[in-house]
């Protein structure tokens, strides 16, 4: 064996002996190491990659749902909106409705007013013409009682005037 400054030189049998020792060696850490390590990391690598998928999968159904949950939230906004529109609608054709019964109720109400200012018209009316036929009668009977000459009958005239007068701010 030759030195070289503290080194020992390889032979050529501890050379194959060690390329021996080395492919056995890398023979024995692949059947027993390499093989469980390999199928733990694709075993790994297939529930990170399932992991992944069903996150995957998880998302498109959350986006889905989202989606589900703003239309039906769409929908009932626009229902919302429908029905404040159809109340709003109700509302002024009830004030429409309201405001129509109040003016025909007016309108009735002046109708009868009118017809009972003309009746107390007429029941005055008759009322005056009873005391003027009254007050005539009564006259006649004053003229045909008593003589009359022309200052008689102005003076009777004046007073029936007078008489008719009275009445009639009386009443």
């Amino acid at each position: 064996m030759h030195v070289y400054k503290g080194l020992v030189e390889p032979t050529s049998s501890t050379f194959i002996f060690t390329i021996v020792n080395t492919i056995v060696l890398f023979l024995i850490l692949k059947k027993i190491l390499f093989k469980p390590v390999k199928e733990f990391m694709e075993a790994r690598q297939k529930g990170i990659e399932d992991s992944i998928n069903e996150a995957e999968k998880l998302n498109l159904e959350a986006k889905q749902l989202k989606e589900e949950y703003q239309s039906k939230l769409d929908n009932i906004k626009e229902e919302g909106r429908e029905i404040v529109k159809a109340a709003r609608m109700r509302a002024d054709e009830q004030s429409k409705e309201i405001i129509k019964e109040a003016q025909d109720k007016s309108s009735r109400m002046v109708e009868r007013a009118e017809e009972e200012i003309e009746r107390e018209q007429i029941k005055a009316m008759n009322q005056l013409k009873d005391k003027v036929g009254s007050l005539a009668l009564i006259t006649a009977e004053k003229i045909l009682e008593a003589k009359l000459d022309e200052k008689e009958h102005d003076k009777m005239v004046q007073k029936f005037v007078k008489e008719v007068g009275e009445a009639k701010w009386q009443n």
